[in-house]
């Protein structure tokens, strides 16, 4: 059986350094406007405590944005540059590997479908970071019950093909993300993803696994993870499949209409049974497009297997995703076909 990790490796597109400027330069929301800053080759800052306090004026309540893991996120303004500082709450030891580990990984990033560092910022027991300001909260904020604006289809196939794009370029160049939720795919307004929020991210050595502390959010765990401590890409699949249900569900990890289970645990029995209908978000019953819903299941329950091995790998996710955006069937994997499901009444409301 060939190696996942290796297939990923020899389908990696690679983008010269002028190519992925002029894309991350170009970038501009056509709502509001907001443009991406600029990538220079060694563009990690460091920026002083007093020149973030400045910037967010103070931290101040009214430029909250979002509490993580690590700590809070401010919205502020350097040069009129719109930029968010993430303000780290712990000063401990363990705070600060994950201060070093978020800085390590993103200053040797540079894709459009990841969240951009500017700097950072180390004086006395200030441990803060410096991102580029995505324009349009996160998709949590979105697919809430709570949310004012609908997340219809189309756009929730956009949101999937680029947090899929994000993450299959952290595994070409050996990054674990492990902690990839809704909460941590930024959204432009028109709906560009992009990933963040990189405290438990890891390096690691190409086609590796390794056992650690189960850390991060347990209804987006592999299974392998949450039991052994288990890590490797194949553990960000399974939390991308998580993503994908829902993006289709439009429900939580973890949701209270599910009675306290988790939404795999839900969802597992209906995917079995092909019954596909009972897991569509009712509100894009009539936005979503049934041939793009079915293939885009099919994906979710190929990230979700139990087994790390029988996952897809994220080139595979990305390129089954292409197919979907551009009307094809699923190529990778259509040995069931949409007529078999229809008989499950797909279409029922």
């Amino acid at each position: 059986m060939s190696n996942p990790q290796k297939q990923v490796k020899q389908g990696k597109q690679h983008m010269s350094y002028h190519e992925a400027h002029q894309r991350a330069a170009k970038s501009v929301c056509s709502v509001c406007n907001n443009r991406r800053p600029q990538f220079e080759r060694n563009r990690k800052k460091e920026f002083s405590y007093a020149e973030l306090c400045a910037a967010t004026q103070g931290f101040s309540p009214k430029n909250y944005l979002s509490e993580g893991g690590f700590g809070c996120v401010y919205i502020g303004e350097l040069c009129g540059q719109k930029i968010a500082v993430k303000k780290h709450m712990y000063a401990n030891q363990k705070g600060q590997k994950e201060f070093n580990s978020e800085v390590d990984v993103l200053s040797k990033a540079m894709h459009e479908n990841v969240v951009m560092l500017l700097g950072s910022c180390s004086e006395g027991i200030n441990r803060l970071l410096v991102y580029e300001y995505v324009c349009n909260a996160s998709l949590d904020q979105h697919l809430s019950q709570h949310s004012r604006t609908l997340l219809d289809w189309p756009d929730r196939v956009k949101v999937a093909d680029g947090a899929a794009k994000g993450l299959l370029y952290l595994h070409e160049n050996n990054i674990i993300h492990r902690d990839l939720t809704t909460n941590n795919i930024l959204l432009t307004h028109d709906y560009d993803a992009l990933l963040g929020d990189f405290g438990l991210a890891r390096t690691v050595i190409e086609d590796s696994s390794y056992s650690t502390e189960c850390v991060g959010n347990s209804g987006y765990m592999a299974p392998e993870y949450a039991e052994f401590g288990k890590v490797s890409i194949k553990t960000d699949v399974y939390s991308f499949g998580v993503v994908l249900l829902q993006l289709i569900t439009g429900m939580r990890s973890i949701d209270k209409r599910l009675g306290g289970r988790s939404l795999v645990e839900w969802a597992k029995p209906l995917l079995k049974e092909r019954n596909y209908a009972h897991l569509i978000d009712e509100r894009i019953i009539i936005s979503h497009d049934v041939h793009q819903l079915f293939w885009m299941v099919r994906i979710a329950e190929k990230c979700l297997s139990r087994d790390p091995q029988r996952r897809l790998n994220m080139i595979q996710v990305v390129e089954a995703l292409t197919d979907i955006v551009e009307g094809r069937a699923v190529r990778k994997f259509s040995r069931i076909s949409l007529n078999q499901i229809c008989e499950k009444n797909i279409n029922a409301e």
